[in-house]
């Protein structure tokens, strides 16, 4: 019986599937999911499963932690009481809303540009018998679809597992009440978050012209961005600070999402008789309704307009031409190079960095990242006035420079792993010598270049105006040795051109690698930083950091004279198995 049902849905998904509406919506929901590539078969499904795993973790995690704090074994050992599933866990409950909302909310900056048609999509779809209206309105139905798979993926582990530790030692009916309002909360707060970034697409693509929205949207996604990830570190510090305000205290600030999707939790819990809950319950949905209702109206008025003056728009990079002198590209950059070939390269890498949309969404996210945690930092620090006093800077003022180095460092580190939309690498394995590259040459300069251009200047005038100019040089010229190892420390086994090789598969260790990028940050931006303040304490002592270049350099130097023929050779393809 089972089997005939299936068997029954098959055929009518593979008979809807050849309709005209069907294949549309086919072709945007894999737009949305795989960008402008076109992956093979496997490497599409491997692609899905990576995706849905990345997306459900920080909720399985954050799920996974609570098993601890509620499990009922732990609590008896610990002396505690047992807890009131529907009062105890608020706090948490936040912790989750806002998970949702900022996961989802990524994932929506993340495929911004698919949310809309482009100029492929004219030439392929404009010459075909098919109506703008249902172009329109397929693209409005793979837009929802991809709302309803990223607010079910997203929450899935929580959805189970969170209510399960928090009512282990309860009745089934009461899991069953805690799991729907944690359902309802979650869920809804995860759709408000994608129809939120939607509804500020469709304003901007409604009231800026296509020019001017191309490149505006960078800066509002790295604002949006910004403003996701302060309000995920704020739940993870202090998570009862917010909940504690959503009470009648904090009147106005309680009917503000995410605050205001608690109601909805307490709602179906069973506090929907108390008056406050009830507005809180109100403005959530009045919010969600909002929100979409604006990307509906706002997606409606600005399709056709655009979508129709496509042919009619200019091709333009996302980042606004710079004067030469302040360029990243400018010539005297690329004259420290020897060899005409890395100064080739280089060109390419750094023009790839700064007009690739893909590249460049990662490298800011990961600046955005930086400065969530720099403003976490400083926000530590008990009055503004304690980072300046004293006459060698504190802790909190000399680690901001490091987090943004690591991160800028490491965002373009990653970049480097994503080829371009058009694979141009035929000509580099027709010009460059495998056996004498220059991948490493021009890797190590285009991230000291696009991290220490900018990054040293700021932090040696910054610190001269408040501690003088022998502080500020001593300063600028540790984090500069820093920052050349920390990239020597990455080059290490680099053989590929940036952009040029395929995508990297996937590894069963990529979990011990994350451990080891997040030790290296603490590392970077924390060890390092006592350091350097304990020789700022005495001058002489920042002569301890003059034989680490080339201690790191000689390190380098052994680790790769060891190295088989086979593993230093210049490569354009990745292993395509699974590395187990």
């Amino acid at each position: 019986m089972i089997q005939r049902v299936k068997r029954r849905l098959e055929q009518r998904w593979e008979k809807f599937g050849r309709t005209v509406f069907g294949c549309l919506l086919r072709l945007f929901i894999g737009r949305m999911f795989y960008g402008d590539t076109e992956p093979a078969a496997g490497e599409a499904n491997r692609g899905v499963a990576v995706m849905v795993i990345l997306l459900a973790l920080p909720g399985l995690l954050a799920s996974l932690l609570m098993l601890q704090k509620y499990g009922s074994l732990i609590r008896f050992l610990r002396g505690q009481q047992a807890v009131d599933p529907f009062v105890t866990p608020i706090a948490d409950e936040y912790s989750f809303i806002v998970l949702s909302i900022v996961v989802t909310g990524i994932v929506a900056l993340w495929r911004w540009d698919s949310l809309f048609l482009d100029r492929r999509d004219y030439k392929n779809l404009v010459p075909l018998p098919i109506s703008l209206r249902s172009i329109f309105l397929a693209n409005l139905c793979a837009i929802l679809a991809l709302t309803g798979i990223c607010t079910l993926v997203v929450n899935a582990a929580s959805l189970l597992l969170f209510p399960a530790a928090v009512t282990a030692s309860s009745t089934g009916i009461v899991f069953l009440r805690f799991a729907s309002g944690h359902f309802v909360a979650v869920v809804l707060a995860s759709c408000f978050s994608f129809f939120f970034v939607f509804a500020v697409a469709g304003i901007l693509m409604a009231i800026l012209p296509a020019t001017v929205f191309k490149r505006a949207s960078l800066f509002v996604r790295f604002l949006l961005a910004v403003i996701l990830l302060a309000m995920l570190g704020g739940s993870v510090i202090n998570p009862e600070f917010f909940s504690r305000m959503a009470t009648q205290s904090h009147r106005t600030l309680s009917m503000l999402p995410p605050l205001s999707f608690l109601g909805l939790a307490r709602a179906v819990w069973g506090a929907s008789g108390d008056p406050y809950v009830a507005r809180m319950t109100g403005a959530a949905l009045i919010a969600l309704g909002l929100t979409f209702a604006t990307a509906a109206i706002a997606y409606s008025v600005s399709f056709r307009r655009l979508f129709i003056r496509i042919p009619e728009t200019a091709d333009v990079g996302l980042v606004p031409r710079l004067p030469v002198f302040l360029s990243a590209l400018s010539p005297r950059f690329g004259r420290f190079l020897r060899k005409p070939a890395q100064r080739a390269c280089y060109e390419f890498v750094g023009r790839t960095l700064l007009r690739s949309g893909t590249h460049l969404q990662i490298v800011l996210g990961f600046l955005a990242l930086g400065s969530v945690v720099a403003a976490c930092v400083l926000a530590s620090m008990t009055t503004p006035r304690s980072i300046i006093a004293g006459k060698t800077p504190p802790l909190a003022f000399l680690c901001i420079p490091f987090i943004w180095s690591y991160c800028v460092v490491v965002g373009i580190w990653f970049a480097f792993d994503v080829p371009m939309e058009l694979r141009a690498n035929w000509i580099f394995r027709f010009w460059l010598d495998r056996d004498q590259h220059e991948a490493r040459a021009v890797a190590r300069w285009v991230l000291l270049v696009f991290s220490l251009s900018w990054l040293a200047p700021a932090c040696f005038v910054v610190t001269m105006v408040f501690w003088g100019w022998s502080v500020a040089l001593l300063h600028t010229l540790v984090l500069s040795i820093c920052t050349f190892v920390l990239v020597e420390a990455l080059l290490v086994r680099m053989r590929k051109i940036p952009f040029t090789c395929s995508y990297p598969t996937f590894k069963s260790n990529a979990g011990i690698i994350a451990c080891g990028y997040l030790f290296g940050f603490l590392f970077f931006s924390d060890y390092l930083v006592q350091v350097e303040r304990w020789c700022l304490l005495n001058p002489w002592r920042v002569l301890l950091f003059a034989p680490l270049v080339p201690i790191v350099l000689w390190a380098t130097y052994l680790y790769r004279k060891q190295l088989l023929a086979m593993d230093k050779e210049l490569i354009f393809e990745e292993v395509s198995e699974f590395e187990f």
